[in-house]
This record gives C-alpha cells, structure tokens and sequence, in this order.
C-alpha cells in the first residue's frame, strides 16, 4: 500500500472529525442563546394539579388549564393534597421590546368551564414574584391580587377585570419588577361536571 494513501486515511478522519465537532458546538451555542432570549421574554410557567386527577382520566392533564385550547378539559376527580386544586402561572406582566420590558395592557383573567354544570370555584389571583432561575428550583414570594367566588351557573365563561399598573423595566434589570399573573382554584366538589377548559389572561 502506497505509505502517501496511507497517512492520508487518519488525516481525512481527523479533518471531518474536528469540523463535526465545531459544527456540533455552534449548533449547541445558537440552539442556546435562542432558547435564553425565549426564556427571557417568555419563562417556563408552572402548572400543578394536587389532586393528580390524571390517575383517574388520562385526558385530565394540569397543562390543559391554560393551553388555549377549549377542545382540552381537567375535571377534579380526586381530593386535593393541598389548600388548592391547581396552581397556573399565566403570563408575565411585561413583554420585551427594543431592549425594555415594557407593562402588558392584560385587561381581563377569563375562566371557562365545560358547561353551566360547573360548581362555583373558587379562585384565588395572585402577582408572582418572576425569578430568573429555572422552573423546577425556584421559590417565588406571591402577593394577593383578588379572590372570587366564581359562579357559572348563568354562563360557563367568567370575565374578571384587571387593574394594576406597573412601570417599564430595562432589560439589565430583568426580572426586578416584573411578576407573573398566576391563579390557584378550589372546588368544593368532586366529580366529572366539575370541570374546566381554560383559564387566559387576556388583552
């Protein structure tokens, strides 16, 4: 074998090795940055159910709370391990724009239920302190906005007006003065009529 081919063999390797791996870590470094300014603009919401209803109806998911979607439905199908039924973080009180979080004119929470069957719930709104670590280790000061009494009995859809006022926020600053609208439910009943769709904040 000509000792010229054969040295060229690793060298070839070599070369398609080191551009894969220059390749590998630039896709790794933009897939990051990306996903940094998304978290910036919109950061990972925690979802709970703590009655874990899911265990009796697979179709009965936390995220189905506040997915936008009014196809997707969470009945309470078991008691609650805690003071509430689910917790639901919504939208952050601000959004990015041109290098400033600037306040969201959020006007309204609307709850929707799956029929006028729905028992009332009550409804606890809250402003969540927004901390920039992730979901899973954060632990968030929350102060009371309002809590309801919601009846669906006349309509399965609730309006609930939102007035507060916030300041725009440099984004050097972020997340200090910026919070998260977030809501945590209670039914005194359990069962397949109490049911819910969705839960948004609206503008």
């Amino acid at each position: 074998m000509d000792p010229i081919k054969s040295n060229a063999v690793p060298k070839i390797f070599a070369l398609i090795f080191v551009v894969g791996l220059a390749i590998c870590n630039y896709y790794l470094y933009s897939s990051t940055i990306s996903k940094l300014e998304s978290y910036k603009s919109e950061p990972p919401f925690l979802r709970f159910d703590f009655t874990d209803s899911y265990l009796e109806d697979r179709s009965s998911q936390a995220p189905y709370l506040a997915d936008g979607n009014p196809k997707t439905e969470w009945r309470k199908l078991r008691p609650s391990s805690q003071k509430s039924d689910f917790d639901l973080e919504l939208r952050l009180t601000h959004r990015l724009k041109d290098g400033v979080y600037r306040p969201t004119p959020w006007k309204e929470i609307q709850v929707s239920a799956c029929s006028t069957k729905t028992p009332k719930l009550k409804l606890r709104i809250v402003l969540r302190e927004a901390i920039n670590v992730d979901k899973e280790s954060r632990l968030p000061d929350d102060t009371d906005y309002e809590t309801k009494v919601l009846d669906f009995s006349g309509s399965d859809t609730v309006h609930i007006p939102l007035h507060s006022n916030f300041s725009s926020v440099p984004q050097k600053d972020y997340p200090k003065g910026i919070s998260i609208w977030a809501v945590q439910g209670n039914f005194d009943e359990i069962g397949k009529d109490v049911c819910l769709k969705d839960i948004q904040v609206l503008e």
